[in-house]
Order: C-alpha cells, then sequence, then structure tokens
C-alpha cells in the first residue's frame, strides 16, 4: 500500500472557505486530518482552487477518495469535479517545516495553512496552535520574492487578468495518484 497521506484536492469551488472546505472533509472522515491549506488570492478573496490537505492514516485518505474523488462539489453552482494528486511534501511535520518560515503566515490567520492534532484521543483532529518560524532570513527570503515573482502586466497578481492564475510563492507539480488501484482497502 503506498503510505503517502498528503495531497493536493484540486477543482475546489473559488467561494469556497477554509472552514467550508473542513467541513465538507468532515462529513467523509471526521477529524482524520492533521494539515490543511486552501490556497487564497490576496487580490480577491477567494480561493484558487486546490489546498493541501495531510490525512492521519493512508485509510482515511483512501476513505475520502473513495468517497468523493470525481464528484461534484454541488455547491456554490459549481459544476467542478473534485480531483486529488499526490504532493510533493509529505506529512505533517514537512508541511509544517515549508510553511512556518513562509510569508503566509503574516497574511490573514484565514487564509494561512492550519494544523490539528495528530495523537489519537480525544483532541485529535482539533485545532492546534502553528509552529512560530525559526530561519527569519528563510521567511524574509520568502516575502522578498513574493514581491519579485511577477513583473507589472498581466501577469502580475495584482492584475485583473493575472490574479486567476498567479501564486505568491512557488509551488511543484504533484505527481498523479493511482486511485483505481487503492480502492482495495
Amino acid at each position: 500500500m503506498d503510505p503517502r497521506t498528503t495531497v493536493m484536492i484540486k477543482n475546489i469551488p473559488n467561494k469556497m472557505s477554509a472552514k467550508d472546505l473542513l467541513t465538507y472533509i468532515n462529513k467523509v472522515c471526521p477529524r482524520r486530518i492533521d494539515f490543511m491549506y486552501l490556497r487564497m488570492d490576496f487580490s480577491n478573496g477567494c480561493n484558487v482552487g486546490y489546498a493541501f490537505v495531510n490525512f492521519i492514516q493512508v485509510q482515511d485518505l483512501l476513505l475520502f477518495a473513495k468517497s468523493k474523488l470525481g464528484e461534484k462539489w454541488n455547491m456554490f453552482s459549481s459544476e467542478k469535479v473534485l480531483q486529488m494528486s499526490y504532493a510533493n511534501y509529505q506529512g505533517k511535520e514537512a508541511l509544517i517545516d515549508k510553511f512556518k518560515n513562509s510569508c503566509i503566515m503574516d497574511e490573514r490567520q484565514e487564509w494561512q495553512p492550519r494544523i490539528f492534532c495528530s495523537d489519537p484521543g480525544p483532541q485529535q483532529g482539533m485545532p492546534e496552535p502553528f509552529p512560530s518560524p525559526t530561519h527569519m532570513r528563510r521567511k524574509e527570503r520568502s516575502l522578498h520574492n513574493r514581491g519579485n515573482l511577477f513583473s507589472p502586466g498581466l501577469n502580475s497578481p495584482r492584475s485583473p487578468l493575472g490574479a486567476q492564475s498567479s501564486s505568491w510563492f512557488g509551488c511543484e507539480a504533484p505527481a498523479l495518484l493511482d486511485f483505481p488501484s487503492i480502492y482495495h482497502l
């Protein structure tokens, strides 16, 4: 069985909030994720259509995939179909390390990555505080790079046309999931 637990959920309706996404996931596997980051477009306050989610166990990911993969979201008048792929960064700790020194942690709290308790017991799935940055130089570089990623014009995140396709930080393209073979629980 593939041990990966972190996925990029794609084709998320742009009006969906992080709270909405968490509720959507919890309907299938309540309190079974320990990391979630719904990527936002800072210029219009809408999400950009994808999120990174880490499930606590592989079985939790499989349950969610079996239930929702390939289905329409059926909310916000969206015709989008949920798709997923494995993320390049795998596991809660790797995701925390990726984001704790990022300038995204200076944005509005509802736009920041969220972590949840992974330990079995009554606190599992409950929110936890995100660790403080450990490399201020890396955070400063992240902030500097955010400001220099785009030259003014069509690809600028502040441009009406560039805002839909631009990202404030680079994300590597994840490998595709082989979900037909993982339906065997």
